[in-house]
Order: C-alpha cells, then sequence, then structure tokens
C-alpha cells in the first residue's frame, strides 16, 4: 500500500511533465479503488450479487464503465501530453465517472435496504430507477461530448472576449 501510495505521490507531482504516465498510474490508482470500493473489477462485473430488480440498471452502469474506459484511452491516446490542456474532456470523464460511483452507491444502498426490508422493494428500486435513467442520459451526453462539441468554438470565444475585456453586447 505505501509503495502505491508513493507511486500516486510522484505521478501526482509530476502530471504535468509526463500527463500520459501521471493519467495512467492515476487511472490505474483509482481503477484498484473503484474496484475495492464497488466490486466492479478488471473484467468490468459487478461480483456481488443484487436483487434480481437491480439487475438491468447494474447492467447500464457496467455498460458505461466500459465506454468510460474506452474514452478515456481515446482521448489519452488523441491528445498525448497536451491532456493536461483539454479541460472540456476532462470535465466529461470526471463527470462519467461521478455518474458511475455514485450510481453504483445508490445500487448498493438500494440493494442493502431491500435485503432488510423487502416490503420497500418496490420504492426503493424506483428510486433507482429513476436516479440510474437521469445518470445514463448525463453519462450519454458526456460520452458523445468528447467527440461531438464545440469545445474548440467556445475556446476562441472566451479568448475573443477575454482580449477585449468585455462581452460584445454589453450595454453597460
Amino acid at each position: 500500500m505505501g509503495a502505491s501510495l508513493k507511486e500516486l505521490q510522484s505521478a501526482v507531482s509530476s502530471i504535468f511533465n509526463d500527463p500520459i504516465k501521471g493519467f495512467g498510474v492515476l487511472s490505474g490508482y483509482a481503477e484498484r479503488r473503484f474496484a475495492r470500493a464497488t466490486g466492479l473489477g478488471a473484467a468490468v462485473k459487478v461480483s456481488t450479487p443484487v436483487a434480481p430488480a437491480l439487475r438491468p440498471l447494474v447492467d447500464i452502469y457496467e455498460s458505461y464503465s466500459r465506454a468510460t474506459a474506452r474514452v478515456a484511452e481515446g482521448v489519452l491516446r488523441k491528445y498525448g501530453r497536451g491532456i493536461s490542456e483539454q479541460q472540456h474532456s476532462q470535465r466529461r470523464i470526471a463527470d462519467l465517472m461521478i455518474d458511475l460511483f455514485v450510481g453504483l452507491c445508490v445500487i448498493s444502498r438500494a440493494d442493502s435496504i431491500i435485503r432488510s426490508d423487502p416490503a420497500s422493494a418496490t420504492q426503493v428500486t424506483d428510486i433507482a430507477r429513476v436516479f440510474t435513467h437521469q445518470a445514463r442520459r448525463r453519462m450519454v451526453r458526456n460520452v458523445r461530448g468528447l467527440s461531438h462539441n464545440e469545445d474548440q468554438s467556445i475556446e476562441a470565444l472566451a479568448g475573443a472576449i477575454l482580449e477585449k475585456g468585455r462581452y460584445p453586447w454589453d450595454v453597460l
């Protein structure tokens, strides 16, 4: 554990000098922590059995965990060392990870409640389903946004506004 933390500290301190290596170490560390916390492993399968009503929701998170790994690798390949300058892509990937983590926490909590109070299964499953469907829409948008976006236009507009020191439609 100590060696792993030293490697993580080194990656964090040198991430701007060698972002590919740094992000690789960070993603490996995050993957191990994520697997321990959620039961997701290398095969991206939830290893702990869940209530049958929750299984379709778990499948959604498993699918998007694979998609997140795929798009994150694609972003690293595309930008290489320049990844540290790609704030829009970083935000989308972070938002994907947040939805995955929180969603699996919701599933875990719902499963725990269902096991302790089977009479509440319908309502608890409905809560988990609503959250999962909202998270899925966000994840779809973030995965798609990594390849279809207006990031360059936004950056150009922001640069022009900063250069002028005002918005073109300012009335003050």
